[in-house]
């Protein structure tokens, strides 16, 4: 009888021996688990915003607690940005974070107010950080050409757009949709809404004049006026030269 309390006691002091030490295994592996930081935040597709601003922006870093991590949160702390559209955020097994970062394009900036104007039409305010280069809207363009110029901008190719220095609204008594656009390689381009698609094949066309500076007509006729107009003659004396050179050389 005596054997077999003490038997019962023996396994009763194991058991409990056994759960203290399960309970100290669980506390330590929580203790472990809500000190496990981020390793490294890594962000992707933003060209306007800086890596360290979106990361300023989402209140990470490596002492964030990795598990606890709001999704939700992040998300609306990096959206109070106005020029990011959406952000999906990624985590990994080695305790990394991924911000894929979506961001509005902006068109162009306008004069008037200050405005940079996004191809959703907002507009918002320029900020330092923001790398971007769009040209200036120098002068008032009315509502029922505004909205087209917007759609026409957007859809053209970006690399050019970014050549264009300043744009003006500039009608005449024939082109009510005429524009100006002052390139930063110091051409002027006229243009008008119909065809500012033809925008898009500026550089092969500027490859064409061989380092010369001009007046390039897009909105009617398709030609190119040198600055310099005796530099345009002299192109002509020099083709003829070449011509009569080439019937030379053929007898």
């Amino acid at each position: 009888m005596k054997k077999k309390k003490k038997r019962g006691l023996r396994i009763f002091i194991l058991i409990f021996v056994a759960f203290i030490v399960f309970l100290a295994i669980i506390f330590l592996l929580c203790a472990y688990v809500f000190k496990i930081g981020t390793r490294q935040i890594i962000v992707h597709n933003n060209n306007i915003i800086s890596n360290d601003k979106i990361v300023e922006l989402s209140n990470l870093d490596n002492s964030t607690n990795f598990l606890l991590v709001n999704k939700r949160s992040i998300k609306k702390s990096i959206k109070k940005e106005e020029i990011i559209k959406n952000v999906e955020i990624k985590k990994n097994v080695f305790f990394e974070i991924h911000l894929y970062i979506d961001e509005y394009k902006p068109l162009f900036y306008k004069d008037d107010n200050k405005k940079i104007v996004l191809d959703n039409k907002k507009e918002i305010d320029k900020q330092d950080y923001y790398n971007i280069n769009v040209p200036t809207l120098v002068n008032y363009v009315p509502d029922k050409f505004y909205d087209k110029l917007i759609k026409k901008i957007n859809e053209s190719n970006y690399k050019v757009i970014e050549k264009i220095s300043d744009i003006k609204y500039y009608p005449n008594n024939y082109d009510e949709e005429r524009f100006i656009l002052y390139m930063i390689d110091s051409n002027i381009v006229y243009i008008n809404l119909p065809k500012f698609k033809s925008i898009n094949d500026y550089d092969k066309m500027v490859e064409k004049f061989e380092g010369k500076t001009g007046k390039l007509y897009l909105d009617g006729g398709n030609y190119f006026e040198y600055n310099d107009k005796k530099e345009k003659k002299q192109d002509k004396k020099d083709a003829k030269t070449n011509k009569k050179k080439t019937k030379k050389s053929s007898e």
